[in-house]
């Protein structure tokens, strides 16, 4: 849908251009005939300009697609109408611009649309008296078809685009929660190392030197009171340097969600993180960077948006993501499996998700996490 809205938008003032070339002659001979100021020439005109109306609206508004459809439906019957009143000009090369806009469509679909308005511009001609109906017929039939399919090829290359952009988003932020929870798993590993060999070794070598103070006397005992002293505070720091590996690392939110952002171009994301942002709870940065993966996910895939919103910030012992984007929205929203699983991985952790929308503003999400979390 947004690569739809992209092409349509850089398509928009080729066809203008188009349609001004093309209305140029068209309105020069109307002029010199002194048919404009007719009935007929009035028609001519209205029907023209209406045609670029319903274009730029169908292609740089963002209108549903039922609403573009119909007006495609509109230019069509306008084009045919132009060319009825002006059979021996240019303006069936409206009807090439219209086949360049079904390019967003199926082939199916486009290759019907444009053989049924090729049959009613092949009638018309016959009408009108043309010479060779069928062979003018065929001749924009071609131009229509090419300008279709060249179209179509951009779509592609657009969704292809659009595709990667996200995929690559996708494998930066399980980059990231994989380093974060390997360094986790390495920090844990070590810290199991140190405790089950140094720890045991040290605690046994304190025994040893218990046992060797009550067998000895003078000099040796006071040296082996000493080693039993170097050995205690051995073991104490061994002990404290494990609690500390058992620690979690805080997790650097803001440098994970900056490197989501760079990878994503369209829709555009404004990151706004507080500095002190940062969760030392493995557990919650996980179920944090989750959703914001599904929110930006949610938003390259289905809303349609030029621009997602981004907050992060601490509140009261809770991390808070508010996020909202620009696109169409709906009335009636219903919760995929995204964002089901968002809101288990969240509630997992104590966390809240609510979630908004309505057509024309957009989709809304606030997710609110304890920085210390509890899985349930």
């Amino acid at each position: 849908m947004l690569s739809d809205m992209r092409v349509r938008s850089n398509l928009a003032p080729i066809g203008a251009v188009t349609w001004l070339i093309i209305g140029a002659p068209s309105l020069a001979w109307e002029l010199g005939h002194h048919h404009l100021f007719t009935t007929r020439g009035l028609t001519w005109l209205a029907a023209f300009i209406a045609f670029i109306v319903c274009y730029l609206v169908a292609n740089w508004s963002s209108c549903g697609r039922r609403t573009t459809v119909a007006l495609n439906v509109a230019q069509s019957l306008l084009a045919l109408v132009c060319t009825w009143f002006q059979p021996a000009g240019f303006q069936a090369i409206l009807l090439v611009i219209v086949a360049a806009e079904l390019g967003g469509m199926s082939i199916r679909v486009a290759a019907s649309w444009i053989a049924a308005q090729s049959i009613a511009f092949g009638v018309l001609l016959y009408l009108a008296g043309n010479d060779s109906p069928i062979a003018v017929t065929f001749a924009y039939l071609a131009f229509q078809l090419f300008g279709a399919v060249s179209v179509h090829m951009t779509h592609s290359e657009a969704q292809a685009r659009e595709e990667l952009a996200r995929t690559n988003a996708e494998l930066r932020m399980t980059t990231a929660l994989l380093d974060m929870n390997s360094r986790a798993s390495e920090r844990l590993r070590i810290a199991r190392d140190l405790h089950d060999l140094l720890g045991h070794h040290l605690t046994a070598l304190s025994l040893n030197l218990e046992v060797a103070t009550h067998l000895a006397d003078g000099d040796a005992r006071e040296s082996i009171e000493k080693s039993k002293a170097i050995t205690k505070l051995l073991l104490s720091d061994v002990r404290d340097t494990v609690s500390s590996l058992r620690d979690d690392e805080p997790v650097d939110l803001g440098g994970a969600l900056r490197s989501l952002r760079d990878a994503i171009t369209m829709p555009a994301v404004h990151l706004d993180v507080a500095s002190d942002v940062a969760v030392a709870d493995a557990a919650i940065a996980q179920a944090a960077l989750r959703a914001v993966q599904e929110i930006v996910t949610n938003a390259v895939r289905h809303s349609g948006a030029r621009n997602l919103w981004l907050r992060l910030k601490t509140h009261e012992q809770s991390l808070d993501i508010d996020a909202r984007d620009d696109g169409s929205g709906t009335d009636e929203l219903r919760i995929g499996n995204g964002l089901r699983g968002m809101r288990e991985r969240v509630e997992q952790v104590r966390g809240s998700v609510d979630v908004s929308s309505s057509r024309g503003g957009g989709f809304a999400v606030h997710v609110r996490l304890p920085l210390v979390g509890e899985a349930v």
